[in-house]
């Protein structure tokens, strides 16, 4: 009987993965097919990239449309930070998950399987992969989480959690245990997926090439490496497939402002709830959301960034809000979504070297992150540019497959492998990891975009969805 095993390295880049770096999964790589056009969806963010990844939908589809979002039904006072288990359910409103698609783990036990989680990222990110595990009398598993059966489960089993540090060490080594240790041997899920929050943790805080950086590269390349040896030592590991990816990648972050503040200098009401002295409500971000109390104020704004040289073009819900030209329609994207801001901001970065040697920066709006931190969340190439390695069971060897894909790709696949059905996923089943004959190179496009940005992306094939790849000055 097929399963599958797959491990997320949140925020890893794919031009990191070397021998030197990350060994483990450069041998993967060797050994197993890498998706050479992987993507990210937009916003490039964790909380919309992980319902996507669950669902095989973008987010025009399950409906989670950023990290910070405003929603006035849910909480006008305040914006909705999707880390948080309590917001996530806000968000819900009463209904098990705000996701509006069903999540890898519901298919699979429509059909009799199992799914498993394990996270070393938020509890809100986990209650995302995994909404409905209640309900199923599923396992899912939570760094931050210290209360519940599962918890109790998992800290009789192996000790308490390692507390949270920059980097991540000791959360993403006792992921690893509680995976390899626990879920695998004792509840031999069907398909198990692990979340490991580095190297993304350390990128944020200490930059790309960062000690710590590559110390948070190391460990979870290191419980990778634990994983292999675990397959390959199990009686049916022929029939055990590894699917390895991160869910965007990043960007070094330079010249950090604040959104907000930059429109309360242009005179502009903003703030982060919709109060009494507030028009516009702004969540920080790397691609920043805007909410207008009254449409009509939208022009002014538009016509304030389209004189700042930081300001790439915009994007929104409705481009109607907007003379004709002036903004690009979500739905583009496949990112429009009744949730979404009235509009999006983007920065206009650059494909130039950073501080590291690597390619790429741009300006950003995160608090918390400092200047020169990683960042992600935007149509940089580098914030879009994902791992996506698939290897043993089906999967073609030593091959490197052309085919666009993006993170909506992966769930169909595995249900595809597993003889399970596909339909309401927007993803497609990536045959060309196990068949050389379905790798066809994808098709090449340029999509207009205001201000003088074009969108590069790829189709699969003609007329077929479009996978971005990265928006860059015409």
């Amino acid at each position: 009987m097929p399963r599958y095993v797959l491990v997320a390295l949140d925020g890893l880049r794919p031009d990191m993965v070397s021998v030197e770096a990350t060994p483990n999964l450069a041998a993967l790589v060797a050994a197993g097919t890498r998706l050479a056009n992987a993507r990210s969806v937009f916003p490039s963010e964790t909380r919309v990239a992980t319902p996507s990844l669950i669902t095989g939908c973008r987010p025009g589809g399950h409906g989670m449309v950023a990290n910070t979002l405003f929603d006035a039904a849910v909480a006008s006072d305040r914006l909705l930070r999707t880390k948080l288990v309590a917001d996530v359910l806000a968000m819900a409103q009463g209904r098990e998950s705000p996701l509006e698609r069903p999540s890898l783990g519901e298919r699979l036990a429509e059909a009799g399987r199992s799914f498993a989680l394990v996270s070393a990222g938020t509890a809100g990110a986990a209650r995302l992969l995994h909404p409905a595990a209640e309900r199923l009398g599923g396992f899912r598993w939570n760094v931050e989480d210290s209360e519940g059966a599962t918890a109790a489960e998992v800290r009789a089993a192996l000790g308490e959690t390692p507390p949270h540090a920059v980097p991540n060490l000791g959360r993403v080594a006792h992921a690893g245990r509680v995976l390899l240790e626990h879920v695998l041997p004792k509840l031999r899920p069907d398909v198990a997926l692990l979340w490991l929050s580095e190297p993304d943790i350390a990128f944020h805080w200490g930059g790309l090439l960062s000690a710590e950086a590559r110390e948070g590269l190391r460990a979870a390349d290191a419980v990778l490496g634990r994983i292999v040896a675990w397959r390959d030592a199990q009686p049916d590991a022929a029939e055990i497939g590894l699917i390895v990816l991160s869910d965007h990648g990043h960007v070094t972050g330079r010249g950090k402002i604040s959104l907000a503040a930059e429109l309360r200098r242009a005179g502009f009401r903003a703030g982060t709830g919709m109060a009494a002295d507030v028009d516009v409500v702004v969540a920080p971000a790397a691609a920043p959301g805007l909410w207008f109390r009254d449409p009509a104020l939208a022009p002014q704004v538009a016509e304030f960034l389209a004189t700042q040289a930081w300001a790439g073009p915009l994007l929104a819900r409705d481009p109607a809000i907007l003379p004709a030209g002036q903004a690009m329609a979500l739905s583009v994207l496949a990112s429009g979504h009744r949730r979404s801001a009235d509009l999006v901001a983007t920065f206009a970065g650059s494909a130039e070297a950073d501080e590291w040697g690597l390619a790429g920066h741009a300006p950003f709006d995160a608090p918390d992150v400092p200047e020169g931190g990683g960042m992600h969340g935007g149509l940089h190439r580098a914030e879009l540019a994902t791992v996506l390695v698939m290897q043993g069971g089906p999967f073609r060897r030593g091959a490197v497959a052309q085919a666009p894909a993006d993170l909506t790709d992966i769930a169909p696949t595995v249900l595809h492998l597993l003889g399970l059905g596909t339909e309401g996923c927007e993803g497609r089943p990536l045959a060309a990891a196990w068949d050389a004959a379905r790798d066809t190179a994808p098709i090449h496009e340029l999509v207009e975009m205001p201000r003088g940005f074009v969108l590069e992306a790829l189709r699969a094939e003609p007329g077929g969805r479009l996978y971005p790849t990265g928006m860059v000055r015409a």
